[in-house]
């Protein structure tokens, strides 16, 4: 087995490129301190040669070939363009006889000053204008900014007892960068004491240490740089420095050169790491456009920030093989980006590669790295490891914290429609046809309640029959939650609810499910006063459109027919940028933040604003939304949400199901299993509806390719682990039954669905075969016309006798009670219960109810229910309302 040191060798010996000490550690999984130990044993054996730089570089002793390149004006990004006239300056400078030229460099932070002068004296080399020898010194004025005798004496010396605590006579950098290059970061942090003094020196070539009274003499050709412009310094000064360029910020180059910064660091990195890395297209486009203050510096910054992200998703998930950065991993200022996409979208098309989701990097590729370049510190992946191991070490477990959502029914009733009202522009909302018949339907209620309803009211009411109609029509039906409460306790409500129902149905030919009777029925519990107190806490919806007014229209004419003042508008002119547009609404959500704490619905147009919800989300702490192509009937419908109370996904869900033509759901591709298919139909009623099941799916399918298979549901535990094992030799393409059942993804289909022709046609779209044009046979067109009339009987003792039965279990027993009428018209009886007359006497009341409410289908069908049909209805009634 090879030793630590051996493998710190190993590593050295497996990367062209120069090591510090942090990444052998990293690299080997090694502490950093026996890292650098055992590169330092190395170096004593001449195995490893070291240099000077900080962090120190280690490399194998192969001789000069082996060390970095230096880089030069060649390996900077933009030379050919926005670098080149900088470029040109700086190359005159070096070369002017006999020493060069004194040089200043202006440019924002992070625009690459120091790398810049570096070039400089890189250059001075290669063109043989300096010694190989010169020395290039560094120094950052600002460093003793505060105490000008200290900022004096590095520069220029110290004579020990110049001054109070000068203890030692110490060397200046004016002597330490004789022949060569002294290169004075921050330069106008120098008071103007000490441009006078290096001034001097420039003129005479001569300087004085401090307490020395001797002139001593040096070589030294000055490159400064600063953030500021040429007027803080002094005019003598300003003279004395020929030699003035310019560095353009990040933001003034063009986006080729950006790209190609982006796409070096993060090459950089994953030869660091010795790690694959992909960057998502939606980052890379975020990366390219944000705004950065501190020029490439802080987008190397930014870069090596969600490197270090990626690199912890990596380190703390099984599933991951390499460093992935995506959008959700950027900081919020890059994020932003994204709001300019759409003013550059010209310039970003031929950068991008639109067949490509990410950009890839792979470890090995040749680099060039500036020595002194910050970005190449290793110590943020080795702090994310060294706590990672922290963790494991003490067996701490990572915990999801889920947020429950609690549905308070009677508390959405009571505050439905507050602050409602109607004007005389609802028929812009609601039809002619569609109002009359809510008028009359309330006229009813007045006279059955005794009670009056507002008008806001019935405007409300007209809205949600206006949606239960397109819910209905669409096949997104809903569930209410406490169907069997409403029902017991609002009886008389939910009686006259049932005939409303009635007679939507006939107006409209739909048949209205027992969920929408008891949302119904909530219409009719609440007389709603116009001196309710209205809800203080709701979601606020912000409408966002690009135009002049097309928002506030918008808005306008919302808050006209709702009688509310709810929303706030933001036109947003063609000509303003998405980052202004931004800003103004994050400004009006600081401001008001006190009263969004229950979040912001967003309703867009298109473009960059879809993008401000995650923006505000992130930068506020606040729960947000986001609903695009907006119409004027989705503003109307948030914003009534809204004012009841209710939460961002439950508007959300409502807008999407209302405009379900626009919001499609995308249809997956499953590869085709070598097993033969089957279709499973569960019952848990009885053989009776079983078969008639599986006579109607026989004739929907191709028996030559789907085999039928029918399954009791008796107990779920059971008949999940029959699923599993039917699973292990047949490819179960859907389940059919009168019980919802969820297994594996396979979709389930409710067993009415079979009969319907619509629904059908959806479940032999499913399956994948032709739709089929022959009638069903008599007797399974007989059952099918039996089920209406079962479910409306079903339907009434579930509600006379107060039975708890969800809908499911209803139709079930609906479908048991047609296949039972079908069985007895043909002479076919189920098998007798052996306890039918002890079930009989110990429920004679649930007995009687039956009995009463099967005498319509005994006279209409010419049919005899026997004494133990009714024992086995109860059976059935019973067993569900457990």
């Amino acid at each position: 087995m090879k030793s630590k040191k051996e493998q710190v060798y190993e590593i050295l010996s497996h990367h062209k490129k120069n090591l510090t000490a942090s990444e052998v550690a990293t690299l080997g999984n090694l502490d950093r301190t026996n890292a650098s130990r055992y590169l330092n044993e190395l170096v004593k054996e001449q195995l490893v040669e070291k240099d000077d730089s900080r962090p120190v570089h280690y490399w194998l002793k192969k001789g000069p070939a082996q060390k970095e390149e230096r880089i030069t004006f060649d390996y900077l990004i933009g030379a050919d363009y926005s670098l080149k006239n900088p470029i040109q300056k700086a190359k005159a400078a070096m070369l002017y006889p006999p020493r060069g030229l004194h040089t200043l460099i202006f440019g924002e932070t992070g625009t690459g000053k120091t790398l810049f002068a570096e070039c400089m004296y890189n250059f001075g080399l290669m063109a043989g204008v300096i010694e190989a020898d010169a020395p290039f010194i560094t120094f950052n004025c600002a460093d003793y900014a505060q105490n000008p005798q200290l900022l004096f004496s590095h520069i220029f010396g110290v004579k020990k007892g110049a001054y109070t605590g000068a203890d030692e006579t110490r060397t200046g950098l004016v002597a330490q960068a004789d022949g060569g290059i002294l290169f004075l970061d921050e330069i106008h942090r120098l008071p103007p004491e000490g441009q006078e003094m290096l001034f001097t020196f420039i003129d005479k070539g001569t300087y004085r240490p401090l307490g020395e009274n001797q002139e001593q003499t040096a070589s030294v050709q000055i490159i400064g740089a600063t953030t500021e412009t040429s007027t803080i310094f002094l005019e003598t000064f300003n003279r004395r420095i020929p030699m003035q360029i310019e560095l353009p910020p990040l933001d003034e180059r063009t986006l080729d050169e950006r790209l190609a910064i982006i796409s070096g660091f993060l090459q950089q990195e994953s030869n660091r790491l010795n790690q694959e890395i992909e960057l998502d297209k939606y980052s890379l486009l975020a990366f390219l456009l944000y705004k950065t203050e501190g020029n490439v510096g802080q987008l190397k910054r930014d870069l090596k920030l969600v490197c270090a992200k990626s690199f912890l998703h990596l380190a703390t998930s099984s599933d991951l093989t390499h460093l992935i950065i995506r959008k959700e991993d950027l900081p919020l200022t890059v994020q932003k980006g994204l709001l300019r996409l759409n003013e550059v979208s010209d310039k970003i098309g031929p950068l991008i590669d639109n067949k490509s989701s990410y950009l890839h990097f792979e470890p090995g590729e040749k680099e060039v790295v500036w020595s002194q370049d910050p970005s190449t510190n290793m110590d943020v992946y080795q702090t994310i490891t060294y706590k990672l191991d922290s963790l494991e070490k003490n067996n701490l477990a990572t915990i999801d914290l889920e947020s429950l959502i609690a549905n308070d029914v009677d508390k959405y009733f009571d505050t439905y429609m507050e602050e409602l009202s109607h004007s005389n522009t609802y028929q812009e909302i609601i039809s002619d046809d569609l109002w009359k018949l809510v008028n009359d339907l309330y006229q009813i209620a007045e006279e059955k309640l005794h009670r009056k309803y507002t008008e806001k009211t019935r405007f409300a009411f007209a809205l949600h029959v206006q949606s239960m109609l397109e819910r209905i029509q669409t096949k997104q039906l809903i569930a209410h939650p406490n169907l069997n409460a409403v029902r017991r306790k609002y009886p008389q409500e939910f009686q006259l609810a049932i005939e409303f129902s009635t007679r939507i149905e006939e107006v409209y030919t739909i048949e209205v499910p027992m969920d929408e009777i008891g949302f119904i029925t909530m219409f009719l519990t609440h007389e709603l006063l116009d001196t309710e107190e209205q809800k203080q806490s709701q979601v606020n919806v912000f409408v966002i459109m690009h135009g002049h007014s097309t928002a506030s229209s918008m808005l306008e004419t919302a808050q006209s027919l709702l009688g509310i003042q709810s929303g706030v508008a933001f036109d947003m002119p063609l000509n303003l940028r998405a980052e202004d547009m931004y800003q103004l609404v994050l400004d009006y959500a600081r401001a008001n933040r006190e009263h969004l704490k229950e979040g912001i619905l967003l309703l867009t147009d298109m473009g960059s604003p879809s993008n401000f919800g995650q923006l505000i989300e992130q930068e506020l702490n606040l729960p947000t939304g986001v609903l695009t192509m907006t119409s004027t009937m989705m503003v109307l419908e948030s914003i009534r949400m809204a004012s009841l109370g209710r939460s961002i996904d439950e508007i959300i869900l409502s807008i999407k199901t209302m405009m379900v033509n626009i919001f499609k759901r995308e249809e997956t591709n499953v590869e085709p299993s070598k097993k033969k298919k089957a279709v499973v139909v569960a019952c848990f009623t009885g053989e009776g509806v079983a078969k008639k099941l599986q006579a109607a799916v026989e004739k929907l399918v191709d028996l030559s390719e789907y085999t039928v298979i029918p399954m009791q549901f008796l107990e779920k535990r059971n008949f999940h682990q029959k699923l599993e094992e039917l699973s292990q030799t047949w490819d179960i393409r859907a389940i059919i039954g009168t019980v919802n059942v969820q297994f594996n993804g396979v979709p389930f289909f409710p067993a009415l669905s079979v009969f319907e022709q619509e629904q059908s046609s959806a479940l032999k779209k499913a399956l994948g075969i032709a739709t089929k044009t022959e009638e069903p046979s008599s007797p399974i067109a007989y059952f099918q016309e039996n089920i209406p009339i079962a479910a409306k009987v079903v339907q009434a003792i579930v509600m006379q006798a107060s039975i708890e039965i969800d809908d499911e279990l209803q139709q079930a027993i609906a479908l048991h009670l047609a296949a039972l009428m079908d069985s007895i018209r043909r002479g076919i009886f189920p098998p007798t219960l052996p306890n039918a007359d002890t079930i009989l006497q110990k429920q004679s009341q649930l007995a009687e109810l039956i009995k009463q409410n099967l005498a319509s289908i005994e006279k209409k069908a010419t049919i005899q229910f026997r004494r133990e049909d009714i024992a086995n209805l109860i059976v059935l009634f019973l067993q569900s309302d457990e």
